[in-house]
């Protein structure tokens, strides 16, 4: 019987492999270094996080949610961070700021020169673009 191959380039589940190998498949692997482990362990996040958002229904979304937590697990036990911790400065943060219960969607946010939250910004000029006159009027013309 005639096989086809497609390129994989990621890392699987440890049980996934074993059966695909019962259903016939020849499955090439190799085992990860730590770094290279904890790399693939991060691009599986987003790949799993992008899943999230592709999910379409309830049980789907709870299937990719399942596995995001599942990484979240690993990748914290292959840097040697008790899960449990991971928790704790969850709950404390949530505790301090809050969660995302309130569905607050911020838009914009104007702070004063020389402030915290300026920094933060400027620190991140791609992930936040600063508006200034000309390009805030061009967003008014959309």
């Amino acid at each position: 019987m005639k096989r086809r191959a497609f390129l994989q380039n990621k890392l699987w589940r440890d049980k996934a492999i074993d059966l695909m190998q019962e259903l016939k498949s020849i499955i090439h692997w190799q085992r990860l270094t730590d770094a290279e482990y904890d790399y693939q362990l991060r691009q599986k996040l987003l790949e799993e996080s992008r899943e999230v958002c592709r999910a379409s229904s309830r049980q789907e979304l709870m299937q990719e949610l399942a596995d995001v937590l599942e990484i979240i697990e690993a990748l914290s036990a292959a840097n040697k961070i008790p899960f449990e911790e991971v928790k704790t400065i969850q709950l404390k943060k949530k505790a301090e700021r809050g969660g995302f219960e309130g569905r607050k969607f911020v838009t914009i946010a104007e702070h004063l020169e020389g402030s915290f939250g300026e920094k933060y910004c400027l620190a991140d000029p791609e992930k936040y673009p600063e508006i200034t006159e000309t390009n805030l009027k061009m967003m008014d013309q959309v």
